[in-house]
């Protein structure tokens, strides 16, 4: 959990998805297992769609729970748009299509928008970028 990241991930499934689906914060996509050669991942949060309304923390059947789903994967940095959250977003829409998800969305929620890589990351099929605003919801 981030002091300023988890803020932003719940404002976007609180105001820009209306609370819709089941918000899993800190969903852990990948186990780690070095005899694989790959470390765990996390995404800051994973929106289950067509479940009953609510958030909570990650848990062990996470990854199957995901399978046959429409999702939205929310990767938040504390400042403005740019190359590291735009490969954070298009990675964990690749990891979520491994876990069999049936739909992605990934969504990169910031501080400040950049136009130019709003542009280029737009070009990823289901990518996209949100300006954090509390109190306020801002599409980019």
């Amino acid at each position: 959990m981030s002091k300023h990241e988890t803020p932003m991930t719940r404002w976007y499934w609180e105001k820009a998805n209306r609370g819709r689906g089941l918000l899993i914060e800190e969903f852990g996509a990948i186990k780690r297992n070095e005899k694989r050669g790959h470390n765990k991942r996390h995404m800051d949060g994973v929106i289950v769609l067509g479940l009953k309304s609510g958030r909570r923390g990650p848990s062990e059947g996470d990854r199957k729970l995901v399978q046959g789903k429409k999702v939205i994967v929310i990767q938040s940095k504390a400042r403005r748009l740019g190359m590291s959250l735009i490969g954070q977003v298009v990675v964990s829409r690749e990891l979520l299509r491994n876990l069999k998800a049936k739909e992605v969305r990934s969504v990169g929620v910031c501080t400040e928008d950049d136009k130019i890589l709003r542009r280029i990351l737009r070009r990823f099929e289901g990518c996209s970028s949100v300006v954090y605003k509390p109190g306020k919801k801002k599409r980019s």
